[in-house]
């Protein structure tokens, strides 16, 4: 009979975030995420998103075995800013459909202890990071700050009375098929016309940069179904973030005027180097990070200032991103997009991106 125990102690922590690597090891197309960034993003006081939000890890366990795991979350800001009422399910992994089933039964009695009225997910532990779950291409390896999961996930998920809340692309592009030429000459038409400058993001004035990123993103962003604005503290946790991984000779701002009206944030695929480490940075993790030759980027975030939206910038930006990206990498990946957004699902297919891989929000009304 399966057991669905909270997680009170560090040592059932450990077990929480230990149980995809077991039960995962050897798999040819999962990546270890990095340990150390998973036992930050379950530390509340390491993790800012904490300070809003109301969470819990449960553990499945069959004769004293982990089966399974998940997270219940209740944002608060999300559900003031959005006017829901819902709980979100994270981190959700299962041995079978009758542990997935039974983990999503406690989060949705926890959600009804606390008024919801829905469960969506999966989310990551923070919100506009609603990822779902992979339904479409299962042997591409996910790219960073990306996930995967089986496929039958999608008929558990089903099974358990969720249906489909919203679908999410992530886009592929290579340098080899180069960038259109309509794509190019808007590109420069539009950085002529609105006299756009662009430049490097400055990391060593971080603070700076941050709250230009942080006052772009929330304009541009607003209507996104996962959104909430940042919080000061979230801005110094991604600082901190942008500052380890964030490729600093691609990631760039665009100024009119003088003043920054979008940006393009790039990551390299630390996932590629991730692969044999078990997530594990030291001793020699770390060493394969720094000098690994990475092959494929992540475009992880572009925004535009609401006024700006619908004159070209996009273009601009996608276009520079990858002249900017083939000087370094074979290929890239856009993206997460809604599929509900057809202005920049249109641009991607403009560009010549290929939707490669399908993710499901799923959503359950109690």
């Amino acid at each position: 009979m399966t057991q669905i125990q909270t997680v009170s102690t560090r040592a059932e922590r450990k077990l929480w975030i230990d149980y995809p690597y077991q039960k995962y090891k050897n798999h040819p197309t999962w990546v270890p995420p990095m340990l150390i960034q998973e036992w930050e993003d379950t530390d509340p006081k390491k993790n800012p998103f904490f300070d809003h939000s109301e969470i819990e890890l449960f553990l499945a366990l069959e004769q004293g075995k982990v089966v399974g795991r998940i997270a219940a979350i209740l944002d608060k800001s999300f559900n003031q800013y959005r006017k829901e009422n819902s709980v979100l399910f994270s981190s959700l992994e299962a041995d079978n459909a009758s542990v997935f089933k039974a983990l999503l039964e406690r989060v949705e009695t926890w959600a009804r202890q606390r008024g919801a009225d829905c469960v969506k997910g999966p989310s990551k532990i923070a919100q506009n990071d609603m990822h779902g779950f992979l339904v479409e291409n299962f042997d591409d390896p996910p790219t960073i700050m990306m996930n995967y999961n089986p496929p039958e996930y999608a008929a558990w998920s089903e099974a358990a009375g969720y249906g489909k809340y919203e679908d999410t692309f992530a886009w592929k592009m290579t340098v080899a098929q180069g960038l259109p030429e309509r794509v190019a000459r808007i590109a420069e038409r539009v950085k002529k016309n609105l006299k756009v400058t662009l430049r490097p993001i400055n990391f060593k004035k971080l603070n700076e940069e941050v709250a230009h990123i942080r006052k772009i993103y929330n304009s541009a962003w607003s209507r996104n179904l996962a959104f909430v604005p940042w919080t000061e503290d979230e801005i110094d946790h991604l600082k901190k973030q942008l500052g380890q991984v964030a490729d600093q000779q691609i990631s760039f701002m665009a100024e009119i005027d003088n003043q920054p009206v979008a940006f393009s944030l790039v990551l390299p695929d630390l996932n590629q180097a991730l692969p044999g480490t078990g997530g594990k940075l030291l001793p020699f993790g770390i060493f394969k990070l720094q000098f690994f030759k990475y092959t494929r980027m992540r475009l992880v975030a572009l925004g535009i200032l609401d006024e700006y939206h619908g004159r070209g910038l996009d273009a601009l930006l996608y276009a520079e991103s990858f002249w900017r990206g083939q000087k370094k990498y074979a290929s890239g990946e856009f993206g997460w997009t809604l599929e509900s957004n057809d202005g920049i699902n249109n641009g991607m297919k403009a560009l010549g991106a290929i939707p490669y891989k399908r993710y499901r929000i799923y959503q359950k009304k109690l």
